[in-house]
């Protein structure tokens, strides 16, 4: 059995995380793709040509879209909409309130459909092969002018790259329900006495190639684009902060973590509730927690 915290911390974990709020809210709330934004930068992921419907609840309306790229169709009393380009990049989405005060900023990605990949390598990076019920719908193409994007107030782009070797472009598959619950770890991280800027990602995408060389299972979540191997590293020592505060790093403060996480996960109205493990130290690493939003409760020790 995996002790996770003593009952009086487990309470204190549990009762520092709210469902799918954020640590600032804005004045203004935006629904898209079926998940709902407040905070000040947010990414989303489209196909070429995809329309997104973009539902803005607030007080201070007109509310205003300001794009870079794509087309911004008719209201027709509905929600906002906007069309992507037909060519793969990064487009910009930047919605004000009516005094230009207040915004949200979406960083949309228009994947490169997965289709253009042939014999496993995609403009001469190697993907490798998935399982046909596995294949993603695209990929979202890295340069080195698009790798330090913000996806998130705490997460950048560059944090969920393959760890394979090759040069740009480089590319990746994420997904929305993954950097929603990581932000929602670092929130319940600083409400829980640990203010964070990041969680440091130790694995987050792997190409089939790469996980399979690694010796993963062929169906890992991490080449789904819907887990991450993380752990708090406020110093940027390159291992686990002590979070259990008994003087030394080891596999409990990767278990107080996971407690963390199994709370959201457990937590009445929890959103994108997934698989959850702990691991201890080797000669490579330091302990580590695996988080992913596969949509069921898993549990395993490493």
């Amino acid at each position: 059995m995996v002790r996770l915290l003593t009952a009086a911390a487990f309470t204190a974990v549990a009762a520092a995380f709210v469902p799918g709020r954020a640590a600032t809210p804005d004045p203004f709330a935006v629904t898209a793709k079926g998940e709902t934004y407040r905070e000040k930068v947010a990414s989303l992921f489209v196909m070429p040509g995809e329309t997104l419907a973009l539902a803005i609840e607030g007080d201070d309306g007109p509310y205003h879209l300001v794009v870079d790229h794509g087309v911004v169709l008719s209201r027709d009393g509905g929600p906002y909409r906007w069309r992507a380009p037909e060519t793969p990049g990064l487009a910009t989405v930047t919605i004000e309130d009516t005094r230009g005060k207040d915004r949200l900023t979406f960083h949309i990605f228009v994947l490169v459909p997965a289709a253009q990949a042939a014999d496993g390598w995609l403009n001469g990076y190697r993907i490798g092969t998935y399982p046909e019920k596995n294949r993603p719908r695209g990929f979202v193409e890295v340069t080195a002018d698009t790798v330090r994007t913000k996806l998130s107030p705490h997460f950048e782009l560059r944090q969920f790259l393959c760890k394979q070797a090759a040069g740009y472009p480089k590319y990746v598959v994420l997904t929305e329900p993954l950097i929603l619950k990581l932000e929602r770890v670092v929130d319940a991280l600083d409400r829980a006495g640990h203010k964070v800027d990041s969680l440091e990602i130790m694995s987050g995408y792997r190409t089939p190639y790469y996980n399979e060389r690694i010796g993963n299972v062929r169906d890992s979540q991490h080449t789904m684009g819907t887990a991450a191997d993380v752990f708090v590293d406020r110093q940027a020592y390159g291992r686990m902060d002590d979070l259990d505060h008994d003087g030394r790093v080891s596999r409990e403060d990767a278990l107080w973590l996971f407690g963390l996480v199994d709370a959201m996960d457990r937590a009445p109205g929890a959103r994108w509730r997934g698989g959850l493990g702990d691991y201890d130290s080797t000669a490579a690493h330091g302990p580590f927690v695996h988080v992913d939003v596969r949509g069921r409760l898993a549990r395993w020790r490493g």
